[in-house]
């Protein structure tokens, strides 16, 4: 019986699908498709080796064997989906070395992810202990989605195109926390407010050396159109940095790492909490937040913030380089932050 005809034979009451430690492969996505469904692994394939040059044979772990389907779809014909989850499970994609910039369309933002919520609105979700390498995103919410108080943690995003690619078409109180997000040419997490994104909460997060591969200038964690969002004690490490490795690489010291300009936090939105967050080496400025109502509250950077906007609340910003600046652009309420440190324009 294969993995699919599993987790089908107990969608009308629920149950769990474990997987035996190896590696199981897909040419096709596995869909967990009812309620109370949990597909777990006996081991989290935990990918230690950085960008996923060098595939993991620990644990637990799918193997795609093709690039425009997911690996892990959630939902197909059952609406709504609710106290499933997926854990302890590795998704390597179906990629030659390791520069994963070719596999990101726009037009397709699930093919070659790893987790992807595309099609049916889902509540009391709960994906944990995942390992994503090799793939355009390890995480894709898009489509018709719809997400409501559902739980991404303890998710490691190494060496995919984009870490969290977040756009569904409604979300409600999802947390996305405790993740390692890592080695993304592009974002290591993207929000799109399509349309109500209410809530979403972003925080305990460790995100470096992601956006070093955008032609422009962007960020590494861009929340776009977003209100009423918390974005709280991450760790935004040398945005910018991308580590490029040739195809035929065989150690981790062939990589060819280079720097651009990418902001580390960029918002665009109203009400949002952005707080004692730690931005550290940064290759412009730090961060970047556009729209009214916003509040910063004891945030760490050491680079130029710009705020943008009216009614907004910055409080004890620690500049750690003398050079960095706090430039209100608008109307702010300014605390905490030296007089001398302060741009108004």
């Amino acid at each position: 019986m294969t993995i699919q005809e599993r987790l089908d034979n107990l969608r009308a009451l629920g149950g769990r699908v474990e997987l035996p430690v190896g590696t199981h492969e897909l040419s096709q996505p596995l869909t967990v498709d009812g309620s109370c469904l949990y597909l777990t692994g006996e081991a989290w394939a935990c990918n230690t080796d950085p960008n996923g040059v060098f595939e993991s044979r620990q644990g637990t772990k799918l193997r795609m064997r093709g690039t425009d389907y997911p690996a892990l779809r959630i939902g197909r014909t059952c609406d709504p989906i609710s106290g499933a989850a997926v854990r302890d499970l590795g998704v390597q994609g179906d990629i030659p070395g390791m520069d994963t910039r070719p596999l990101v369309d726009p037009d397709h933002p699930e093919w070659a992810a790893g987790l992807c919520l595309d099609a049916v609105r889902t509540d009391q979700c709960e994906f944990s202990k995942l390992s994503m390498c090799g793939l355009a995103s390890g995480v894709c919410v898009s489509g018709n989605a719809e997400v409501d108080a559902c739980t991404f943690e303890k998710i490691n995003v190494d060496g995919c195109g984009n870490g969290f690619y977040f756009a569904p078409r409604a979300s409600y109180y999802t947390h996305i926390r405790q993740c390692v997000i890592a080695d993304n040419p592009f974002y290591g997490i993207y929000v799109k407010g399509r349309g109500h994104t209410h809530n979403l909460e972003i925080f305990d997060n460790l995100l470096v050396r992601n956006g070093g591969a955008f032609a422009d200038k962007r960020a590494a964690v861009m929340l776009d159109g977003v209100s009423a969002v918390d974005v709280c004690r991450n760790l935004i490490d040398a945005p910018g940095v991308f580590w490029y490795y040739p195809d035929d690489a065989t150690r981790n010291g062939q990589r060819q790492p280079s720097k651009r300009e990418t902001v580390g936090l960029w918002v665009k939105g109203h009400q949002n909490r952005i707080r004692d967050n730690v931005l550290r080496n940064c290759s412009c400025e730090g961060m970047i937040v556009e729209g009214d109502g916003n509040i910063l509250l004891n945030n760490l950077c050491d680079a130029d913030v710009i705020v943008r906007g009216q009614g907004n609340t910055v409080c004890n910003l620690i500049l750690t380089r003398p050079e960095a600046r706090l430039i209100v652009e608008g109307e702010a309420t300014v605390t905490g932050v030296p007089a001398e440190r302060i741009v108004r324009r």
